[in-house]
């Protein structure tokens, strides 16, 4: 299997992608692209843009979340404020 650094494979695909897409060698092995000792890649995350898609509906989750929570206390001012008056009184 060929080895190569991620500078050295974005640029052969014309892509630009990250570390977290691919599993990174931990020592330095000789890329065959630029001939440096470089960290290289061993092989693609399988499940990267699985756990990108949640992460993405997630915090869309939790964005609807708070609107509905924005929106009920919003709801709820007007009794807050009476029950507040009436027990002052």
């Amino acid at each position: 299997m060929a080895e190569f650094c991620l500078d050295c494979w974005n640029r052969m695909n014309g892509t630009c992608d990250s570390e977290e897409e691919y599993i990174i060698s931990k020592d330095l092995d000789l890329c065959e692209g630029c001939g440096q000792w470089k960290h290289v890649i061993v092989a693609k995350k399988e499940f990267y843009y699985h756990y990108y898609m949640l992460s993405f509906f997630w915090l869309l989750f939790k964005l609807v979340g708070k609107v509905i929570y924005f929106l009920w206390n919003l709801l709820l001012l007007p009794y807050w404020i009476f029950k507040n008056n009436r027990l002052r009184k």
